[in-house]
């Protein structure tokens, strides 16, 4: 494919699958060997990526993705994107806040045969976090801390001991 149909390729399935929720057009947009090197290892394929967007929708009901800036060279697309959302479900332990949440973020997809393949994601987390009032330098083993908990003088002490 040539590098415009890539980012028409990419920007679709942005717009239609991620921000639109039509998760029943993800076999239209990705590859059965797809690989996203931010999850974890073993998992890939459309039905890693349905997974991913349901847990995002549960969290996030009212999810927007906006995409700005796109580059495509040969097999890769790359695209600067921005989302918000309201949380209102749990993510990774973090009860839901009600708070409007703003992320930015880059993607960095590649293109095989009409489908995309591969995806390379950095995403602006610790201002997720800090903005559903979890404190990040905090997360550690003992789970998220939430601005609104206290730890008693026991953990403070496990925390410090054990780093």
């Amino acid at each position: 494919m040539s590098c415009a149909a890539n980012k028409t390729l990419v920007l679709n399935y942005y717009h239609r699958v991620v921000g639109g929720g039509a998760l029943g057009a993800i076999p239209d947009y990705i590859g059965e060997t797809y690989i996203d090197h931010n999850a974890s290892p073993g998992s890939g394929g459309p039905v890693a990526v349905e997974m991913h967007l349901r847990a995002l929708r549960n969290t996030f009901p009212d999810f927007v993705l906006r995409t700005h800036e796109v580059i495509a060279e040969n097999d890769w697309v790359a695209v600067r994107v921005t989302a918000e959302g309201t949380h209102l479900g749990e993510w990774l332990g973090i009860k839901p806040s009600g708070k409007r949440i703003q992320l930015r973020g880059l993607n960095l997809d590649r293109v095989l045969n009409g489908r995309i393949v591969e995806h390379w994601g950095e995403a602006d987390t610790v201002g997720m976090l800090a903005q559903m009032g979890v404190d990040s330098f905090v997360l550690g083993t003992h789970g998220p801390r939430t601005k609104r908990t206290k730890r008693s003088k026991r953990t403070k002490r496990a925390l410090v001991r054990d780093g």
